[in-house]
């Protein structure tokens, strides 16, 4: 068996597997959130992650489909929409979740313990074995873990300015991605360009990292590539931080970037709706409305009016500060 430990929002995973390719993927994505032995058992929730190799997935006869649809995935290709079946099993006590990318997350609700199974499968033409990687269902597998740990993913940018989060939402395309690590290269701390948690501790809402390769066009390059902000930028890694402000991302190109407040305190409640990783697959649904609940009415909700990147400030942020 391989295996590794990943720190993510303040909780420990510790994967194991059958195969070292997935440990080799989950260092690739997840570098700068691999930690010790030592540091995965020093202090926060622990959860254990097997991944297994399979001829055939099987969900129990009795378990009963509560849930199918899309889900908003990256994993290390960047895929998005993938197809999802969600079975919970007759006694309650065991989820399946049947992906479209030949992989089966089960779920043990009983303990903190979670097994991913990959299918082995023959390719029509060439009859070669090929088997699932970890990597095509890793947002899904740490959006099911974390959640049960009240750690919930966002579809989100986020940057820390003045030691506080700021966090910029937006449909794909939108630039949340370009803004963000535009704003890194003047200064800013990185939190993450495309998915963040957001979860409560010590009274407080906090924003904590995924640090993933930005994925980000570069110049004479007609397709997105994925690069390392942290090196590029000489960044220091930051774990999480107090939130600020939310932002919906408002696409001009032209003048300069700007920020204005929204009016309607209950548009911030909309957008973290929308930019919930799908709220059917939030295990505590009641706790996610009160962390909802609890942004909404303490955190103001701004537009900002991504104008032209060359005349992009990083001093913007400060209006974070100032109109609130």
């Amino acid at each position: 068996m391989y295996s590794t430990n990943i720190k993510l929002a303040g909780v420990n995973l510790h994967v194991v597997s059958d195969m070292d390719i997935d440990i080799t993927h989950l260092h690739q994505l997840f570098k700068y959130h691999v930690t010790t032995d030592e540091a995965a058992t020093a202090d926060g929730p622990s959860h254990l992650i097997e991944v297994k190799t399979v001829k055939k997935h099987t969900v129990p006869k009795d378990a009963t489909l509560v849930w199918q649809g899309t889900y908003h995935g990256v994993g290390h290709k960047g895929h998005h929409d993938n197809q999802l079946k969600k079975y919970l099993s007759a006694d309650g006590k065991t989820e399946y979740f049947m992906a479209s990318e030949g992989s089966c997350i089960i779920n043990d609700l009983t303990a903190n313990r979670t097994i991913c199974t990959l299918q082995v499968t023959r390719h029509w033409l060439t009859r070669t074995k090929i088997r699932a990687t970890v990597g095509l269902v890793i947002i899904l597998l740490v959006h099911i873990i974390m959640t049960r740990h009240r750690r919930y993913a966002i579809h989100a940018a986020a940057v820390v300015w003045r030691g506080r989060a700021v966090v910029f939402t937006g449909r794909s395309g939108m630039g949340k991605s370009t803004l963000c690590t535009d704003l890194v290269a003047q200064g800013a701390g990185f939190l993450g360009d495309d998915i963040v948690f957001l979860y409560q501790e010590n009274d407080e809402v906090r924003v904590a990292s995924l640090l993933f390769d930005a994925k980000l066009y570069e110049q004479g390059k007609p397709l997105k590539g994925f690069v390392d902000i942290l090196e590029r930028y000489g960044c220091a890694k930051i774990e999480d931080a107090p939130l600020q402000a939310f932002a919906q991302i408002v696409p001009t190109r032209k003048g300069l970037s700007t920020v204005q407040l929204v009016p309607d305190d209950n548009k911030l409640f909309d957008v973290l709706l929308t930019a919930a990783n799908n709220i059917a697959l939030q295990y505590d649904t009641g706790d996610w409305i009160s962390l909802c609940t609890r942004v909404y009415e303490s955190y103001p909700l701004y537009d900002f009016s991504f104008g032209d990147r060359a005349l992009l400030d990083v001093n913007v942020l400060d209006d974070f500060y100032g109109k609130a």
